[in-house]
C-alpha cells in the first residue's frame, strides 16, 4: 500500500447490506467510539504495574484496533467526500503549528 488514496479506495468497499443512510455514517463512528473504548482498555492494562510495559499480545492487539480505527476513518472520510490524503495533509500542518507552539526556538 503505498498512499492514503489506495488504503481508502480498499477500505471503503462496505457491503451493500450497510449502505442506507443511516449505517453508512454511524457505522464508522460507532466503531470508532468502540475501538478507542478497546484501546484505553489495552494501554491501561499495559500500564498497570505502574510501569507501561507492551507484551507481545499487547502490541498485537493495539495494531489491530489501529487498523480499525484507520478503516473507520476511511469509511467516515468515503461517506463525506474527503480524500484520507487531504486530511493527512491538514494533520501535518496541524502538527508544524503546535511544533511552533510548543517548541520555544520555533516561536
Amino acid at each position: 500500500m503505498k498512499t492514503f488514496e489506495e488504503f481508502q479506495t480498499l477500505a471503503t468497499k462496505v457491503p451493500l447490506a450497510l449502505r442506507n443512510n443511516r449505517d453508512r455514517i454511524n457505522l464508522p463512528v460507532t466503531g470508532l467510539q468502540e475501538e478507542i473504548g478497546k484501546i484505553e482498555t489495552l494501554l491501561a492494562a499495559a500500564s498497570a504495574s505502574g510501569r507501561f510495559a507492551l507484551t507481545p499480545e499487547h502490541r498485537s492487539e493495539l495494531q489491530n484496533r489501529l487498523a480499525d480505527v484507520l478503516w473507520y476513518v476511511a469509511l467516515l472520510c468515503g461517506e463525506t467526500g474527503m480524500p484520507m490524503q487531504e486530511i493527512a495533509g491538514r494533520s501535518v500542518a496541524q502538527l508544524q503549528e503546535r511544533i511552533k507552539q510548543l517548541d520555544p526556538d520555533e516561536r
